[in-house]
């Protein structure tokens, strides 16, 4: 009996939605233990074909996927970058200086300015090499003026901070000595150490680190960055010479140098607007 119990069960398997329905048919010559037994065999037969027809459908779709034509791709072109702006004529540019440093004689016409990052190594070498033959030539002498403004670059991770203290030092009229110090220790910018330097170059401490940790200059950093960039400055050093009006300390600007040019440059460069003004 069993046996064709069993056989029954196999013949319902193609049909399972029919399992329950045809077994209770049969029930009056089975016995309940028997039933029982069948029902759970076509269970576990109905839940093996299940997983396999969902394996073979998984089959079938990478098969589909295999097959299909491979799909072109998508190359998108690279944008050139956007090109430079070019640096605006010399004859339209002038620099507001009222908030600038200046060292020199104020009865000076000529001034030369110059943009720089005290992280750069140009600027670094600039200040090294040929600023202090300009100081002792032109400045100490009385023929021009220097004023300096701020341009740190973004990638110089120190040089805003180091910026913000040259302006610190400023308020006590200290400047050209917190510049002299940051470009000869350009390797020792780091915020906290920037107080050591305020104390060698001899500000009040206290209101210098007030001033540093509170970004009171920020905004005036800010200001000559944005002066500069108009200027179409793009890189530092920078310098720009031309003529200061004394009563709106606007800098009318005749000639421009860019980079860590030797002093032969800047004493041609300086020798002309002398001689023009």
């Amino acid at each position: 009996m069993k046996t064709t119990v069993i056989k029954t069960g196999l013949r319902l398997v193609a049909t399972v939605g029919m399992c329950v329905l045809l077994a209770a048919s049969s029930g009056a010559a089975q016995s309940a233990a028997d039933i029982e037994a069948m029902k759970a065999e076509i269970e576990a037969l109905r839940l093996r074909q299940e997983a396999l027809q969902k394996e073979i459908e998984a089959l079938r779709a990478q098969m589909r996927a295999s097959a299909a034509p491979a799909q072109p791709r998508t190359v998108v072109p690279t944008q050139p970058p956007p090109p430079i702006a070019p640096a605006p004529p010399l004859d339209n540019i002038t620099l507001q200086l009222d908030r600038a440093p200046l060292r020199g004689d104020a009865a000076a016409r000529v001034t030369l300015v110059e943009v720089s990052d005290f992280e750069c190594p140009f600027c670094s070498r600039h200040f090294k090499q040929t600023s202090q033959l300009i100081e002792k030539d032109y400045v100490q002498s009385g023929r021009i003026r220097l004023a300096f403004l701020h341009f740190p670059l973004a990638s110089h991770r120190n040089a805003f901070k180091a910026a913000e203290a040259g302006a610190c030092a400023a308020d006590q009229g200290k400047f050209w000595e917190m510049r002299d110090r940051l470009f000869s220790n350009q390797t020792q910018l780091l915020p906290v150490i920037l107080p050591t330097h305020g104390t060698a170059v001899g500000v009040n401490i206290d209101t210098f680190r007030a001033c540093l940790e509170g970004n009171m200059h920020a905004e005036k950093v800010r200001s000559d960055m944005t002066m500069a960039q108009r200027a179409g400055v793009t890189a530092t050093p920078t310098f720009f010479i031309g003529t200061l009006d004394p009563k709106t300390m606007r800098l009318n600007v005749s000639q421009r140098i860019v980079g860590a040019k030797p002093y032969a440059a800047f004493q041609q460069a300086l020798d002309a607007a002398l001689a023009r003004k």
